[in-house]
């Protein structure tokens, strides 16, 4: 009578679900239903007829328990149906099977049974959310996310918990998807390190909050995500806040064509903004004077200035002067107390007592060409320290960048003597940053060799800075070579700021190039001005030979006011008009223009129109 009853129970029930479990017992088909998502009104239903007054469970050997401890205990049925984790939740339960021996998701003797959605909850997790200590019981599901038997079960990362210990992703190659917020409880250096993950799938998304506190001396944590070695994972979108470094950065490895989703970083990093700032007081100055690329400045500190650790990767950050210019730390010495930094700080901005550093930010793309034709979504970071940093010969991609008072919106380049191939980033939209737009570091050409900004807004060139070598008398914002090899839409047709000038206090160079047809002008001011013509083979087999033009003007409006002959020159190999360079222009009383045709054999045409002044 009793399994009449149970069998037309569970008959009721399977007809509104379409998850349920059959077995044979005494030759009769019985069919349960899997209830662990049921109300508890229902469970407490099937629990009245499942075990009778006075009986631990069914002779059948299906029973219900409570939680995952009075589970652990069991051992004598063949089926057990867990309502939750921890007594009195009902989430982290499921159907379990009685198997001693195997792999799998096992609590003691019990198996999960397969095709049950897994989550953090059937490790242990807390419900109570992100400010109880639920990092062992993540890291346990991280470590299980990792194993062959979990492609048994579909993945579902989600809920809110907090974290003591920074939390391991290594190793996990299969599907996964993520509604997960995260905090960190104590001080770390990554809150989630995702590590050998090559070819993973990960939808949805992740929330990580570093610290607790927003301001930046109140910061407990460091970095929110830490990618290391995970060449072709899709990786899902991140947002990341009040952390002091990094909210999403490339590691060591191979990262080659990884995709991260859209990242968002509110909070991260030192800005200069009132309750971000990080000033260290300088007593000291001394430079490594060099007309090139090694030229330094290296920075006595106080006893009491603090460098950021390791984990804030230092060497990707910037000291800024008393004018206001950002100046790329290239080596640091916490012993000591000392910073070296490029280019080298010109005697006017050799200043005693405090500057500001800028360092952190959203995303951190540094590890050379481990990030080979690897995307990243839309960046959005706001109240940073750097919204975006690329670096490598051959960078990731952005789909969008969105910038809202950060101290530097975007870095270009690992260091000056660096190859940086460029980027393509579908939009830009700086707001309010605090010293820089843009600040492009790299200094030498390389394979491809420029970048390309889609659709702009709230463009101002006027921010962006080419870190230039300098002289000791250079004044703040000149001198140093304009190079900004950035195209983006201007009225319908892509436009490139003014690049290839090196201006210096007394000499200019201005570099014309073969393959592009955009013509050049120039007020000869300095004592020393050269026209150097340069030519692209690459280039010129698909955009053909383009004739170089070059407008000269004098100084201020006063034509004629040429202070010397004007030397043209060429690269080695290259001719002009038959002969070795330099040609030699002559002073004039007009403006003239000047024309440069590259003909076969490496040889420049060189010609002339001189204008009548009316």
């Amino acid at each position: 009578m009793q399994r009449l009853i149970d069998g037309r129970f569970a008959d009721a029930l399977a007809s509104i679900v379409s998850t349920r479990i059959t077995f044979m017992e005494e030759g009769k088909e019985v069919v349960m239903p899997n209830v662990v998502d049921y109300p508890h009104s229902v469970q407490e239903g099937l629990n009245n007829l499942q075990k009778p007054r006075g009986m631990p469970g069914r002779k059948s050997g299906i029973t219900l328990v409570e939680s995952a401890e009075e589970l652990a205990r069991l051992s004598s049925n063949k089926l057990a149906i867990l309502v939750g984790y921890h007594e009195g939740s009902t989430k982290g339960g499921g159907n379990f099977i009685y198997q001693p021996e195997g792999s799998g998701l096992r609590i003691g003797e019990w198996l999960l049974q397969p095709g049950q959605t897994v989550t953090p909850y059937h490790f242990g997790a807390l419900e109570s959310g992100l400010d109880d200590d639920s990092g062992d019981a993540l890291q346990q599901f991280f470590n299980f996310c990792a194993t062959p038997e979990a492609r048994d079960y579909p993945i579902y990362a989600g809920g809110s918990f907090g974290t003591s210990i920074p939390l391991m992703a290594e190793g996990l190659r299969y599907v996964y998807g993520f509604d997960l917020a995260i905090q960190g409880l104590e001080s770390m250096d990554d809150v989630l390190t995702v590590k050998d993950c090559r070819g993973s799938t990960w939808m949805g998304k992740i929330n990580i909050r570093v610290s607790k506190e927003n301001s930046l001396s109140r910061r407990t944590g460091v970095n929110g995500v830490r990618i290391d070695n995970s060449r072709g994972a899709r990786l899902c979108d991140f947002s990341v806040s009040a952390g002091s470094g990094w909210a999403v950065y490339f590691g060591a490895g191979n990262n080659n064509m990884s995709t991260v989703g859209n990242i968002s970083a509110v909070d991260m990093g030192a800005s200069t903004r009132s309750n971000q700032q990080h000033k260290v007081t300088a007593n000291g100055y001394s430079n490594f004077e060099r007309n090139t690329l090694w030229q330094s400045t290296t920075i006595a500190l106080t006893a009491d200035s603090v460098i950021p650790s390791d984990a804030h990767q230092v060497e990707r950050a910037f000291w800024i002067s008393a004018a206001g210019e950002p100046y790329k730390i290239r080596s640091f010495n916490r012993d000591n107390h000392t910073i070296t930094v490029y280019p080298m700080v010109p005697d006017a901005e050799q200043v005693l007592g405090e500057n500001q550093l800028v360092y952190g930010g959203g995303v951190c793309c540094y590890s050379g060409g481990h990030t080979a034709k690897g995307r990243v979504g839309h960046v959005y970071p706001m109240r940073s320290g750097i919204g975006l940093w690329l670096t490598g010969q051959s960078s990731a991609n952005v789909d969008g960048y969105t910038g809202q008072f950060n101290g530097i919106d975007i870095a270009m380049g690992a260091n000056p003597e660096n190859a940086f191939g460029g980027s393509f980033i579908g939009s830009v939209y700086f707001e309010a940053s605090r010293v820089a737009d843009l600040v492009f570091v790299n200094q030498v050409s390389s394979f491809s060799y420029g970048s390309i900004f889609g659709s702009c807004a709230s463009l101002n060139t006027d921010k962006w800075w080419s870190l230039g070598y300098k002289r000791s008398n250079t004044p703040p914002r000149l001198g140093g070579k304009q190079l900004f090899p950035i195209a983006f839409m201007n009225n319908g047709e892509l436009w490139t700021p003014g690049g290839g000038r090196e201006m210096n206090y007394d000499s200019a160079r201005y570099v014309a190039n073969s393959s592009s047809p955009v013509s050049y002008h120039a007020q000869p001011s300095r004592n020393t001005t050269e026209i150097h013509l340069t030519a692209n083979s690459q280039g010129e087999r698909f955009r053909g030979v383009t004739p170089i033009v070059f407008h000269l003007y004098g100084q201020r409006g006063s034509n004629g006011s040429y202070h010397q002959s004007i030397p043209v020159t060429c690269e080695e190999g290259y001719t002009i008009n038959g002969k070795p360079s330099p040609l030699t222009l002559q002073n004039r009383d007009a403006p003239i223009t000047l024309y440069a045709l590259l003909e076969n054999g490496n040889n420049w045409i060189v010609t002339l129109t001189e204008h009548q002044t009316l």
